[in-house]
Formats: C-alpha cells, structure tokens, sequence
C-alpha cells in the first residue's frame, strides 16, 4: 500500500460548546451529511489504500453506524482515540503497521472543505520530502491553528499534514510522552526537516459556533433553476383515456409517442434544464419504438436518478396547466401524491395550477394541452 489517511475525529469540541450538552461539532448534519460525511463525500478515496478515523469508540455506534454502507468503496477502519491529540494521531498511526503504507496523511475533521487539490499536493511533495504541511497567512478569516513564525509574517499550519510513514512512526515513538499540538512539531523536534507549501483559505479549521456558521452558509449557497414546457394535441379518434401526471382522467388521451404525459413531460425538462443537461427528446427520442407508448413515470425516474448522481434535491416546483377542458382542480391531490413519491418530496413544496387561454389559439379551441414548469434544487 502507498497512501494511508488518518482522520482524527476524537474530539470533544470544548470550545465549540462549554456546556458539552450539544452533538460534537464532528457529527453536527447540514442537509445529509456531517463533517466528517461531507469530507468523504468530496475525497478522491482512489488516491488511499487505507482510511483510519480515529474516534472515541462511543462515538461509532451513536454517530458513525452507517458510514461504511454509505461510502462502501472505502476502505474505512476505526480505531479508539486518545487523551489528547498527539495520543490520538499515534493509536492511527500505529494502527496502520500492518498495512504498511509508503506515506501517510494526518488530517483534523474539524477543516471539511479541503480541496482535492491540496491533497494531491502534499502526495506529489511527499516524493522528495519526509513531511509536508500548507500553511496560510495570518489574516480575520483564519484564526484557530497551530502558528509558526518567520521573520516576515505569523504563518498558520493546516491539515491534512503528509508524512513518509516510517519516520512518523519513529517520531512517535521518541515522544510517546509529549503533546504536540501538530504531529509537524514532533519531527522538527527530531532535527528534520518538513516542507511547508501554501495551503487554502477555505481549508479553515471548525473550532467556534461561528466558524459553523461560515461553513454552514459556504455549503448550502448552490442553488440552481430550471424550466419545462411541453404540449400535445388531443387523440380524438382514440379509446384511451387522458393521463396527466400519472392520473387518469376521463376525458380525450393526447397524441404522443409515449403515454404523453404532458405534465411529467414538463417536470423532466425543468429538472434537465437546471442540472445543465440536454432536454428530454434527447435522452428518449421520439423515433426510438424502446420509448413507444412508455409510462412517463420512467421518465421521472430517469430524472430523479440524474438529481441523485450530481448531489442535488428538490427544493420546490411548481407545475401550471394550459387547457379549457378538463378543470384540473379535483385531481391536483392525486398528482401532488404521485409526484411526491417518484421524486422523494414533500407534497407541501409542489404547487399544481391550471388556467385557460381565453379561447384563443389552438389551446382556446380545445385542441391542446400545454404545462410549464419551474423548479428549484439545492445541493445536499
């Protein structure tokens, strides 16, 4: 095995809250995930043969019960953490003798928006150095981390921190009675020296109520739109019955290849249109027979795949009917439920309105159903 990662999660957030009665901040959710969950989530895993969390073993079962299913091409292990931080990196590091990494990263989950960058950076480095740490300059915005100074300006340590494995492990066992504050400190304390390379500002360290509150409001601020129209004309001369949004309706079919469903034809294309990708003819094209007569509920479900690929969930739609005939308003309940199910919504953020052209054009004369659509997704 070449590259191992340690993440140390054993803390108990002290400052983050002194009445200790709250979830440790490593555990705290927004939307899905918690820190260490949306940590992972943004991980290129492929780069470690070995994923150590380092974690008080009470911890596991309350918070961390299912995080091996939900990230199963990880190989994840956890060990007990320490009494303090320095105890805690060593249980992780000697943790993974038996792997026998070439280097090893040690990284806090308290810093979660660590780019994929940086870590192939610190790799890369690990090459010709024995550590490497990012650093930044002191500024507001980065406040809580081990500092090191040089005679220009005061330079705050960052992690992950990258190590070749055996002189980490070395080190540790020189100063199994210290603690350090940064597992950098051990080898200089060894006369070695490390590699300090620019680290990022958005790497900034979780150590205040509100440092939580910066990266609550940096991860929740993509949120995306998008609009879908469709239209079909009535099938006059079919036996069939009208389906809009997966209710049956007793009135004349529309003319379609699929079921024409104009209503789910609509949402599709709203939720194409704000995940940036091409409209639904592209996807399930008319001349293709694979889609004649298709329910349009596969087609919602092809879409709802596509929200659950790209991270993102429904914040709100809204659906609009154009047609003299049929009134819509009895069935709205029944399409709100359908809709509710095949995209894993709450039915009180689906609005369904319908009005009417006026008797003008092809829709005023009866010939023709129209929906438009909007909606909003954020990312989870």
């Amino acid at each position: 095995m070449k590259n191992a990662l340690i993440l140390l999660a054993g803390g108990v957030g002290k400052r983050f809250d002194k009445t200790k009665k709250s979830t440790p901040k490593q555990f705290k959710k927004i939307g899905k995930y918690n820190l260490i969950e949306f940590f992972l989530k943004n991980l290129d895993h492929k780069l470690f043969g070995k994923i150590q969390i380092v974690v008080k073993k009470h911890y596991i079962k309350k918070y961390l019960g299912e995080l091996k299913k939900n990230f199963p091409d990880y190989n994840i292990s956890f060990i007990n953490s320490g009494r303090n931080r320095q105890e805690s990196s060593k249980n992780g590091i000697i943790s993974l003798k038996k792997y026998n990494p070439k280097i090893v990263l040690i990284h806090d989950v308290a810093r979660p928006l660590t780019s994929k960058k940086l870590i192939k950076k610190i790799i890369k480095s690990l090459k010709n150095n024995i550590g490497v740490a990012p650093y930044v300059y002191q500024n507001d915005f980065i406040k809580h981390s081990s500092i090191i100074s040089n005679d220009k300006k005061i330079m705050h340590l960052q992690t992950p921190q990258g190590f070749k494995y055996n002189e980490i492990l070395k080190a540790h066992k020189v100063f199994k009675n210290k603690n350090f504050k940064d597992d950098t400190s051990l080898l200089t304390s060894m006369g070695l020296k490390i590699r300090f390379i620019k680290g990022e500002k958005i790497n900034f360290k979780i150590t205040y109520k509100e440092d939580f509150e910066i990266y609550e409001k940096l991860i929740l601020k993509n949120y995306r739109h998008g609009i879908g129209y469709d239209i079909h004309k009535f099938n006059y001369n079919s036996k069939k019955i009208l389906k809009l949004c997966g209710v049956k309706i007793n009135y004349f079919p529309l003319l379609g290849h699929s079921d024409a469903d104009v209503g789910y034809h609509a949402i599709c294309d709203s939720i194409l249109g704000a995940l940036s990708l091409r409209d639904i003819g592209y996807y399930f094209n008319n001349k293709n027979n694979k889609w004649k007569n298709m329910n349009s509920e596969f087609f919602i479900k092809f879409c709802k795949k596509q929200l659950d690929i790209k991270e993102y969930e429904i914040v709100n739609l809204d659906i609009n009917f154009i047609c003299e005939e049929p009134k819509i308003n009895k069935y709205v309940v029944k399409m709100k439920s359908n809709i509710s199910k095949l995209l894993n919504m709450d039915k009180k953020n689906i609005a369904i309105k319908a009005t009417t052209n006026e008797k003008v054009g092809f829709i005023g004369k009866g010939e023709a159903i129209a929906a438009e659509s909007i909606v909003q997704i954020k990312n989870v």
